[in-house]
């Protein structure tokens, strides 16, 4: 298939995964701290990946190189925490709204740390998409009051979304060198490593609930489609496209998370701001 057309299917792909997390993370949280249920992802995602590496041969990293992939994978574990944790006093609906200032942030430390410029119709494309990411919400919404009031979580949540786009930037900078799959094992192993001491402290493991169906099918439908799918995928289009391309596609998330939540019809009612986000995403990315 042309790449022309298969770059941006893996992105929607890649979002419709992404989306899906801030619905499912939900889900865990009578079973499982955040704490607890990002460490599990990660170890799991780590042994689903073992086999694949052991087979194709893994390159040894540097001592630098370990350094950088350790503050990669920080970032990435404090964002899933970050989720894990606002979702407590928020919703899905109100982490998605936050979620709409990341490409925002991506623009501003983007250029502080890469010096990565943005053109004047870029920066309209961006301001353009965070618009109609709210216009999806507040169509979808039936009580606004819902995403006006500010709670402790949506506090979280903005720090967690900058540690993302922190994490995002970095992969860029020192993470697009190795295969896709062997850099997503060093981030998910070494974030394990961080994980697994902290969990053994703070988890509150004596209230997990191992022996439920319902946990652990959550938590293997967040390892493999929300953890692996959307590592590897970020991985692979990072090589190809810059970090505020990448991260604007995040303003189609409220859509999915709509869909998600309230079905077809929800995202139906979508549709107008989603034709805006479009135009949005064609003026980011038409520059270089």
């Amino acid at each position: 298939m042309n790449h022309s057309v298969t770059q941006p299917i893996l992105m929607l792909v890649w979002v419709g995964l992404l989306s899906s997390s801030f619905v499912v993370s939900g889900k865990l949280l009578p079973y499982a701290s955040p704490i607890t249920a990002t460490c599990l992802r990660f170890i799991l995602t780590s042994l689903c990946l073992a086999p694949l590496i052991w087979r194709s041969g893994i390159a040894r990293l540097t001592a630098k190189q370990v350094v950088q992939y350790t503050l990669i994978s920080s970032f990435l574990v404090a964002f899933f925490v970050g989720l894990f944790e606002s979702l407590k006093t928020t919703s899905a609906e109100k982490t998605a709204v936050i979620y709409t200032l990341l490409p925002l942030m991506s623009v501003i430390l983007s250029f502080v740390f890469i010096g990565i410029k943005t053109r004047i119709s870029q920066l309209f494309g961006f301001l353009i998409g965070t618009a109609s990411a709210i216009w999806m919400l507040v169509n979808g919404q039936k009580d606004l009051m819902i995403l006006s009031a500010w709670q402790y979580g949506d506090s979280i949540f903005l720090i967690a979304c900058f540690c993302l786009a922190m994490h995002v930037l970095l992969i860029k900078k020192w993470a697009t060198a190795l295969p896709a799959l062997i850099s997503t094992f060093y981030i998910v192993t070494l974030g394990s490593v961080l994980l697994v001491p902290v969990m053994l402290l703070y988890g509150d493991l004596t209230n997990l609930v191992w022996q439920s169906y319902t946990f652990w099918t959550w938590l293997i439908y967040l390892t493999l489609f929300t953890t692996l799918g959307t590592f590897f995928l970020q991985q692979h289009l990072l090589k190809q496209v810059s970090p505020n391309t990448f991260l604007a596609m995040t303003y189609l998330v409220p859509a999915f998370v709509l869909f998600f939540q309230g079905g077809l019809f929800q995202f139906l009612l979508s549709i107008p701001a989603l034709l805006v986000a479009s135009f949005a995403l064609y003026l980011i990315s038409r520059a270089p």
